[in-house]
């Protein structure tokens, strides 16, 4: 292979292997991040603090609308109008992101609140950047982003290490989400010069169908968290936190084998479809053990150690994935994207059920990974389904 050859394939790889680092950085620091607190000060506190982090997370999402997919979707067909319709979703996501605010006040005291919305509001502005980032392949400044960001965390944790608290930590976390909206804004200053503050309402209505999926998609792999916040809370709570965090970043593996294929993906022969989802199942499966007994070891590391029947529910959680993944981008394809969304809501509510019924019964951890283990081999048998009927024209 000639050196042309070599750069040109490079270059080719190079947005790859970038939003490959891209998609496991976020996971990897959110894991690093409880290990710091775990091993230098305690689970009950990391416990503490994840009551903050879920409501944080609900009322994120809520702010976002969806507006990653929907707006990649229209920069897409209108390249020209990429500043106008970015300009024009955020101005009326606006009033959404203050609604969220003005709920912080009704769950926290005043002192803390104050932290809370610098956290909700930083996230709405570097969440929004998310379209560009993608649509423009420029992975790298996300990933100094979350880098720079990550680093200012640590050096705020460890400034403040005498007298650590779940206050700390929020108003920590929130200075370092707005790092990274402050980031943002430097890399994307064009995008701030706004010409227009007109808040168009209806393309909230446009944009819903965006948000469902989001919402879905996020309760699908969180709901098993939240049941079980309903039933523990401090250390127990912090410590399965982390557990559902390793499985969820197992989950994100399955890019590693797809995402080289995406950007081709929909000029693929039927042929060459099928060949990369066997691939897919059978280097899934053996990656996907591996990463199942990578995250044992790991988790021995935070004190925790899981059951043989754990590990298999952790393997299940995690598979399916390898399997139905590519039926999901193909039902984008062909903008069927309520078929994904029904099948996330079905998932979600098996996972919730399985989850809350099992842990009433005090099966605790094991209870909470059968449920979201019952809910991926649903969403497995549903895709199945789904492709049969495309192989046979039927949707």
């Amino acid at each position: 292979m000639t050196n042309r050859q070599l750069k040109k394939n490079a270059i080719r790889f190079l947005p790859v292997l970038l939003n490959g680092l891209r998609s496991i950085l976020s996971p990897v620091f959110g894991i690093l991040f409880s290990y710091t607190i775990v091993t230098f000060f305690s689970k009950e506190l990391w416990g503490d603090f994840v009551n903050y982090l879920l409501f944080f997370l609900i009322v994120s999402l809520i702010s976002n609308w969806g507006n990653k997919t929907f707006l990649m979707r229209a920069f897409s067909q209108n390249p020209k109008n990429i500043v106008t319709d970015w300009q024009a979703l955020f101005m009326a996501r606006l009033p959404i992101c203050m609604l969220c605010v003005i709920s912080v006040f009704f769950f926290f005291e005043f002192h803390l609140a104050l932290f809370m919305i610098i956290w909700v509001v930083s996230a709405f502005v570097y969440h929004s950047f998310f379209s560009i980032i993608f649509y423009n392949r420029e992975y790298e400044k996300m990933i100094a982003v979350e880098m720079l960001s990550f680093f200012a965390l640590l050096f705020l944790v460890y400034l403040q290490r005498e007298n650590l608290s779940s206050l700390v930590l929020v108003q920590s976390y929130a200075i370092h989400v707005f790092v990274k909206a402050l980031l943002a804004i430097i890399f994307y200053p064009l995008f701030f010069n706004f010409k227009s503050f007109r808040i168009n309402s209806k393309l909230l209505w446009i944009s819903f169908p965006f948000f469902l999926l989001g919402i879905s998609g996020f309760l699908q792999s969180k709901i098993d968290v939240y049941a079980y916040s309903f039933y523990y809370d401090g250390k127990p709570l912090g410590e399965y936190q982390i557990i559902s965090g390793f499985f969820i970043f197992s989950q994100s593996m399955v890019m590693l084998l797809i995402f080289p294929y995406v950007k081709n993906i929909y000029r693929m022969s039927t042929k060459s479809i099928d060949l990369i989802r066997k691939n897919s199942a059978i280097y899934g499966f053996a990656l996907n053990s591996i990463v199942v007994v990578s995250i044992y070891f790991a988790l021995l590391l935070f004190d925790i150690k899981l059951s043989i029947i754990q590990l298999i529910l952790g393997f299940m959680i995690g598979y399916p994935c390898y399997i139905y993944t590519l039926d999901i981008l193909l039902l984008f394809k062909k903008h069927k994207e309520y078929f994904v969304i029904k099948i996330s809501v079905i998932c979600l509510s098996i996972n919730f059920l399985v989850s809350v019924l099992l842990l009433h019964l005090d099966y605790n951890i094991t209870g909470t990974l059968a449920g979201n283990a019952a809910a991926q081999i649903v969403a497995l048998y549903c895709y199945l389904i789904l492709r049969k009927k495309r192989e046979c024209k039927v949707i």
